[in-house]
C-alpha cells in the first residue's frame, strides 16, 4: 500500500512563532470562518453535502418534493469554485441547479435520502465475533458502550490489544454491545479549550502524538480512513489514543482528492497524511471546516502552514512520510 517512491521535500528549516501572535490569528479566522457558514443561505440551510470529482453535490432548504438540490463542479478562476470555497452564492435559490464553471442550468432534483431515517447498507452481523468477547459488568461512570457495526471494526480493535495508542475492547455488555473504558475528552474538544499561552505547544504535542497513533496502525497494516479530531481520544493524562476503526467510510473534509471516486481501493497510508492535515486544522481553527474547500483556502498559519500544504498536496505520491512529518514537527520552536 506504502509507495516507494518517497517525495522530495525541501531541507527543514526551523520554525519559530510566538503564542500570542499565533492565537490572534487564529482568534481572528475563526470568527471570520463562522460569518462565513452565516453569509449565504445555501450553507444555513445545509442539509447535506457529497463530494464529486471536482465538486461537490449540495441539498438546501425545502420544498413541497423535499430539499433543493445544486451540483457544483469547476476549478480556480471559475464561479462553481469561488462558491465551494465561500466566496460567492450561488446565482438563485429555491430551484435546483447544476453549475459547471461559470455556466449556470436549471435542471432536475436529484432526490434526497435523509441517512437518519435508513439502515446502513454496509452493516453486518457482527454476533459471531461478539461471542468470541469476555462479558463486561457495564459501570456508566467507568465505560463507554458502542452497538457492533462493522466486523472489521471488531477484528481491527482485537488487532489492537494491548498498544497504547488505540482504544482498548474490553470486551462485551449483556446487550452484546462492544465496551471500552470511558475517556471523557476528544482531541476536537480539547482544542476547544486550549489555552492561549501554551496554544502552539499544545497543537505540537498533540500531532506527534496522533503521528505516534498513525504510524502504530500502520505498521498493523491498518488505513483508518477518517482520522478527524473527535475520532482521536485525550485522556489527559497519557498520550492519545485513536478510535472508530471501522476504517470504511471518511468524513468529507479529510477525504483526500483521489477517493472523490467510489473506488475505495484507492485508500492508502497517503490518505491517513491528507486527513492528519485536516486534524491539523481543527486544532489550530479549534472547529471542523465547513467543506475541504473552504479548509483548503484558510490554511493554517505559521509555524504549522508548511505542514498543513504538505499534508494537503493533491497527488498522494507529494504528500510527506510520517517519519518526515514528525521531523517537520519537532522542528517546531516556539518563542517565548
Amino acid at each position: 500500500m506504502e509507495s516507494s517512491k518517497q517525495p522530495e521535500l525541501d531541507p527543514l528549516p526551523v520554525s519559530s512563532w510566538d503564542n500570542k501572535s499565533f492565537s490572534e490569528y487564529v482568534h481572528r479566522t475563526r470568527e471570520e470562518l463562522v460569518q462565513l457558514r452565516m453569509k449565504f443561505s445555501l450553507w444555513g440551510a445545509l442539509r447535506d453535502v457529497a463530494i464529486l470529482p471536482g465538486g461537490m453535490e449540495v441539498w438546501y432548504g425545502d420544498s413541497a418534493n423535499g430539499p433543493y438540490y445544486v451540483k457544483i463542479s469547476g476549478g480556480p478562476g471559475t464561479l462553481a469554485f469561488d462558491i465551494m470555497c465561500c466566496r460567492a452564492d450561488i446565482p438563485r435559490y429555491n430551484c435546483s441547479l447544476a453549475i459547471s464553471g461559470d455556466v449556470v442550468q436549471d435542471i432536475e432534483p436529484r432526490p434526497f435520502i435523509d441517512l437518519d431515517d435508513c439502515v446502513d447498507p454496509d452493516l453486518e452481523d457482527c454476533s459471531e465475533e461478539i461471542a468470541k468477547l469476555p462479558l463486561i459488568d457495564v459501570d456508566p461512570e467507568k465505560h463507554f458502550i458502542k452497538n457492533p457495526t462493522y466486523r472489521q471494526e471488531i477484528r481491527n480493535l482485537l488487532q489492537c490489544q494491548g498498544s497504547r495508542f488505540v482504544v482498548q475492547l474490553l470486551g462485551k455488555s449483556m446487550a452484546g454491545e462492544l465496551v471500552f473504558d470511558r475517556v471523557k475528552s476528544t482531541l476536537e474538544h480539547s482544542a476547544i479549550f486550549n489555552s492561549n499561552n501554551g496554544r502552539i505547544q499544545n497543537i505540537k504535542r498533540w500531532m506527534l502524538e496522533a503521528i505516534d497513533g498513525v504510524a502504530y496502525l500502520h505498521s498493523q497494516g491498518i488505513v483508518h480512513r477518517d482520522l478527524t479530531a473527535k475520532n482521536i481520544l485525550d485522556p489527559v493524562s497519557s498520550p492519545l489514543v485513536i478510535c472508530d476503526l471501522q476504517c470504511l467510510n471518511s468524513t468529507f473534509f479529510c477525504r483526500p482528492f483521489e477517493h472523490d471516486g467510489s473506488d475505495l481501493r484507492k485508500f492508502s497510508y497517503a490518505s491517513d497524511i491528507f486527513a492528519l492535515g485536516a486534524v491539523l486544522w481543527q486544532c489550530c481553527f479549534y472547529n471542523a471546516p465547513l467543506n475541504r474547500y473552504v479548509m483548503l483556502e484558510y490554511a493554517p498559519p505559521p509555524p504549522f502552514r508548511r505542514i498543513f500544504q504538505a499534508c494537503t498536496a493533491v497527488c498522494p505520491e507529494e504528500r510527506p512520510t510520517l517519519p518526515q512529518l514528525k521531523a517537520m514537527y519537532e522542528a517546531i520552536v516556539i518563542e517565548n
